[in-house]
């Protein structure tokens, strides 16, 4: 009988459809019901924004102990406290509040954007959150923000598996912030290239930064460094949980990133492989208020596919767009192609 696991999040398609070609029965308890979501798992559970917290929280233990689930924190979900049996890293407050992750920074000696004073202006952020959602320039920081020099530099991260204080890195992904083609206004993050094309001796320091900063905070698992690289690489924010690089790392290099993560919770470490082609996920927002008039769920070039007479808001997130090919420039086009195949079956 295959293993069964929960997963638990705004959106956890990506993770979902890992984890069943990984072999696993999927459960869902998620925000978002995409339609290509039905494919991978056995039942979805879905929640509401009326629902707090504590309500989502105890709705994951009561789901789990029924049905005998491991329980995988997702995106949005990995600050909760949950009882169970995890199969991923359970809350650290030094990793999910930045003011506290920085100090641990400086401690450690590893470089990060200096935190600024009252009248400069900069980078504001939440303490709490990712994404690029609410992050602006200003030199106002109201409460629950902080505010960062701004470095003008390359957004990229490193996806990596960690287990028992060592981490092996899987891949350099370039970030995709604010792309206008996919209607993602400021810094909303909008999609991920892997590979990320750096020299070798800046991939490699890119890499042994990403590796040092994990195994200082002890996580295991699927992990994430954010960075922007300048005159040199400055740490952003550790994801303590799989990534939204999840899908084009694993088209990339021909891994399956659940196995993975599950194999390092059983203590087993992976060689670290190699990208085999470019391979780019972009999320399109929605242009206005749309209705979507087809399902195109099964098609291999869209993910997290909205389920056909599904109203969105302009700027919702409204598909996930695949692609991968010999260089950045083919996969960028084929995307900016495919955005407009989706457009004219979809909307």
């Amino acid at each position: 009988m295959p293993e069964k696991v929960l997963v638990a999040g705004n959106n956890v398609r990506n993770v979902a459809e890992s984890a069943a070609k990984a072999g696993y029965e999927v459960y869902a308890l998620t925000k978002f019901l995409d339609a290509d979501l039905r494919i991978y798992c056995r039942k979805i559970v879905r929640i509401d924004g009326s629902q707090t917290e504590d309500e989502i929280r105890r709705k994951i233990e009561e789901l789990a102990e029924s049905l005998s689930l491991k329980i995988v924190l997702c995106s949005g979900f990995e600050t909760f406290k949950v009882r169970g049996e995890l199969l991923c890293n359970q809350n650290n407050e030094k990793v999910s509040n930045k003011l506290e992750f920085y100090r641990e920074l400086e401690r450690a000696g590893l470089p990060f954007p200096e935190l600024l004073g009252d009248d400069e202006i900069g980078i504001v952020k939440p303490i709490k959150g990712g994404g690029g959602e609410e992050v602006k320039v200003s030199s106002r920081v109201e409460k629950g923000f902080l505010k960062q020099r701004f470095i003008d530099g390359i957004p990229c991260s490193v996806s990596l598996i960690a287990c028992e204080g060592k981490a092996v890195p899987v891949a350099c992904n370039f970030i995709y912030a604010g792309w206008k083609e996919m209607n993602a206004s400021g810094f909303r993050y909008s999609g991920n290239l892997t590979p990320l094309v750096v020299k070798e001796e800046t991939r490699k320091e890119l890499e042994r930064l990403a590796v040092e900063a994990v195994e200082l905070f002890g996580l295991n698992g699927s992990v994430g460094v954010d960075f922007v690289l300048a005159d040199k690489p400055y740490i952003l924010e550790i994801n303590p949980r799989f990534q939204g690089s999840l899908d084009s790392v694993e088209w990339s290099c021909d891994v399956n990133i659940f196995r993975m993560h599950a194999d390092a919770f059983e203590g087993k470490l992976p060689p670290k492989p190699k990208p085999k082609r470019f391979a780019l996920r972009s999320i399109l927002f929605a242009p206005e208020k749309v209705k979507v008039r087809e399902n195109l769920a099964g098609n291999p070039f869209f993910a997290d596919v909205p389920d056909k007479g599904e109203i969105y808001q302009k700027n919702d997130p409204l598909v996930s767009i695949l692609a991968s090919g010999n260089s950045r420039e083919e996969v960028e086009g084929k995307i900016l192609e495919r955005k407009k195949l989706f457009l004219s079956l979809a909307v």
